[in-house]
């Protein structure tokens, strides 16, 4: 069994100079991006990585690569090692940082499980028995490949400038959301999209250095520039949507949207009361039998911040967000319309008034007539009858059709109205000034 020499390795240190990927003028800590590629309980327990030129081997101090050693292997298979440390091409190695392994190209990319990434990559074992596998890359190389992710790059290159200044900015501003895990941002759209150069052309890499460094701020500091798809004519109020009122995630109607190019809006959902039913009993609500759903309250401009749901035992409220994320809809965008299936009651009418009161059971003259279903029962000379509501003509009872505008959460930036705007002659700039007021770009 091989294994690395901490006396050789320290004597290695003192006489490497830390290499850092492509400083810029950016605040150093952000020069190097770290970004899980598996983790949790995506962690490996072997993985393949390759390169043409062969590797530096070593480790990560904080951001930065500390070369220990070459490594001339092009191919390697890294697996844990339940001992500590690595195993690379059946050979062990300890992790001469302590607690992680790097390894850096001499040149060009990495191959990593068959995708191709910049920058290096950096293993973490895991209390799981397996490998935490961290892409680490130039912060600018990064948002290159995101905007190609995040949005077409085909289009407009003030639309994929303005993409790249929210991406850059919110990573900043989201820099330690997987901390616990030992890295900065996942690959996915629960942080940014991010699939190595496979992102990038020659537009967004463009996008990335026209725009290279440069953030958006308010009052000083770095804004969390959020975006989504579209927005079917409004942004949302953050404090709608999430809860926390931010002065810069505020809602404004757009004008530039158009809804004739937009691939994923208008949407519609149809529900009854029994799948809302079954949602309500999943999430552990009992309001008793499901016989209504209303918005009960929405923005200016028409979207939702709650919604409630009549039962026969009560009501149930979704709030922000979760007028969208419960029913997994595309949007908190939409309108309900309904044939409501009221309980059952009677109405008793007198030539002076008209009561209502919730029945199962009514007495007649014929005897006890019972109430076999929901609905409304008028009392009148010709005896108890079953009356029916007021609903929509091409909405059967018991049924509700959404109607929606709108993809995702649509706060800040509207990808498809970025690009309208674009379109229409506006930098990216003008763009960014008009979803998020009051910030400047710096």
């Amino acid at each position: 069994m091989k294994k690395l020499l901490f006396l050789t390795i320290i004597l290695t240190v003192i006489l490497s100079i830390p290499f850092a990927l492509n400083a810029s003028a950016l605040d150093s800590k952000y020069e190097t991006i770290k970004i899980g590629l598996y983790y949790g309980s995506g962690a490996k327990k072997s993985i393949t990585v390759s390169s043409s030129g062969g590797f530096k081997a070593g480790y990560m101090n904080d951001s930065v690569f500390v070369p220990a050693y070459d490594f001339p292997s092009t191919n390697l298979d890294v697996s844990y090692r339940s001992s500590g440390g690595i195993t690379i091409n059946g050979t062990a190695y300890d992790f001469p940082g302590g607690n992680n392994f790097a390894l850096l190209p001499n040149n060009g990319t990495i191959k990593i499980n068959g995708t191709i990434y910049r920058g290096g990559v950096e293993f973490l074992a895991t209390s799981s028995s397996a490998l935490t596998v961290i892409n680490f890359v130039n912060i600018n190389d990064y948002i290159a490949a995101v905007v190609g992710k995040e949005m077409s790059p085909s289009w407009n290159i003030e639309a994929l400038k303005a993409q790249a200044v929210c991406a850059r900015s919110y990573s900043i501003t989201t820099w330690k959301k997987h901390a616990s895990y030992g890295f900065n941002l996942c690959s996915t759209q629960d942080c940014q999209a991010y699939q190595g150069i496979s992102g990038e052309t020659d537009s967004t890499k463009r996008a990335a250095t026209e725009t290279k460094d440069q953030v958006l701020t308010y009052n000083g500091a770095v804004a969390e520039t959020l975006y989504s798809s579209s927005n079917g004519g409004s942004s949302a109020y953050a404090k709608h949507v999430w809860g926390s009122d931010i002065p810069y995630l505020q809602a404004v109607k757009d004008i530039y949207e158009n809804p004739a190019e937009i691939s994923n809006s208008p949407w519609k959902v149809t529900l009854t009361n029994e799948q809302i039913q079954s949602k309500l009993s999943k999430s552990g609500v009992n309001i008793g039998t499901v016989y209504d759903m209303k918005v009960t309250g929405a923005d200016e401009y028409g979207r939702n911040y709650k919604i409630t749901i009549y039962g026969t035992n009560g009501t149930y409220d979704l709030v922000n967000d979760k007028t969208r994320s419960f029913f997994g809809l595309n949007s908190q965008k939409y309108t309900i319309t309904s044939s409501q299936s009221s309980p059952a009651v009677l109405y008793a009418s007198t030539s002076t008034q008209t009561s209502q009161v919730d029945v199962c059971n009514v007495i007649t003259s014929n005897g006890l007539k019972t109430a076999s279903s929901t609905g409304v029962f008028v009392i009148g000379s010709s005896g108890i009858q079953q009356k029916s509501t007021s609903s929509a003509s091409d909405v059967s009872p018991g049924t509700y059709v959404l109607n929606g505008t709108g993809w995702g959460h649509a706060i800040g930036m509207s990808q498809w109205g970025a690009k309208a705007m674009a379109d229409k002659g506006f930098n990216y700039t003008q763009i960014l000034a008009f979803y998020f007021k009051g910030t400047v770009l710096e």
